[in-house]
């Protein structure tokens, strides 16, 4: 979270039930959520994500292939799909992305 630091408020949190506690409480304007977490899934999460703030886009990453169910979720749902691995510069793309569309 250094990285996006010097320019942009980050929290982080370890679970999809913190990250859902958080967007209760504060507006984001992006939200990371990797598909395997513990406890509940990151796509059921950006499902609550969506419904709750519908402003806060959310980006999911996966480093295990996605079945043809969990695809559709992410097109229907997802600001965009990151596969991993990936670099710190493809996570700041995202967030500049966002950042421009939210000003």
């Amino acid at each position: 979270s250094r990285f996006l630091e010097k320019s942009t408020w980050v929290k982080t949190v370890t679970t999809a039930e913190e990250a859902l506690v958080e967007i209760g409480e504060q507006h984001y304007d992006l939200c990371f959520l990797d598909v395997i977490l513990p406890g509940m899934t990151g796509l059921d999460a950006m499902k609550i994500i969506c419904e709750r703030s519908p402003n806060t886009k959310v980006a999911i990453m996966s480093g295990t292939p996605l079945d043809e169910a969990m695809k559709g979720q992410v097109e229907d749902l997802a600001y965009t799909f990151i596969e991993k691995p990936f670099s710190l510069s493809d996570i700041k793309a995202v967030a500049d992305r966002v950042a421009v569309t939210q000003n």
